[in-house]
């Protein structure tokens, strides 16, 4: 099964590269997993801040960008002022 990799980046500054990175079955499940992880991403105090972008670069396994996912704090700001978790 195919390994990718999820860059963490705010702007053009990488903040957190994903040494270990996660099995998927294809780009559409990476894509997948993306999405995921970015809800938990925009959900995270510290990445709340609007003023800032985020976004992943997801590699394959040979390391190569295959797309990238813009990190929206609107979800953030939405979903804690309906007290809505995601985690539960």
């Amino acid at each position: 099964m195919p390994r990718y990799y999820f860059n963490l980046y705010q702007g053009s500054q990488l903040i957190s590269e994903d040494d270990s990175g996660y099995d998927c079955t294809s780009d559409e499940d990476a894509r997948q997993f993306a999405r995921m992880s970015h809800g938990l991403v925009a959900l995270d105090p510290v990445l709340s801040s609007p003023s800032q972008s985020y976004r992943f670069v997801v590699l394959n396994e040979d390391r190569q960008s295959i797309f990238t996912m813009p990190i929206s704090q609107r979800v953030s700001s939405t979903a804690a002022s309906s007290g809505v978790s995601l985690l539960s």
